[in-house]
């Protein structure tokens, strides 16, 4: 499977991701690539800001799919 479809099966069991998540659950180091693909493809996907411990990272959850 590749990594655009890992993600985007992630995203459809209705779960949000992170940098952090796709690297430990999936050994996926390029999550922005693939969201960018996902999105170019058509899923419509928000990204959610959120800060913990002083950092600040990005938790992406599909809200849409292609027509």
């Amino acid at each position: 499977m590749s990594r655009n479809e890992t993600i985007l099966k992630h995203l459809q069991r209705g779960q949000s991701i992170t940098n952090m998540a796709a690297s430990r659950l999936y050994h996926i180091t390029s999550l922005q690539e693939a969201i960018r693909d996902l999105r170019a493809a058509g899923h419509v996907i928000l990204t959610q800001m959120e800060f913990r411990n002083g950092k600040r990272y990005g938790r992406y959850v599909l809200v849409g799919e292609p027509v």
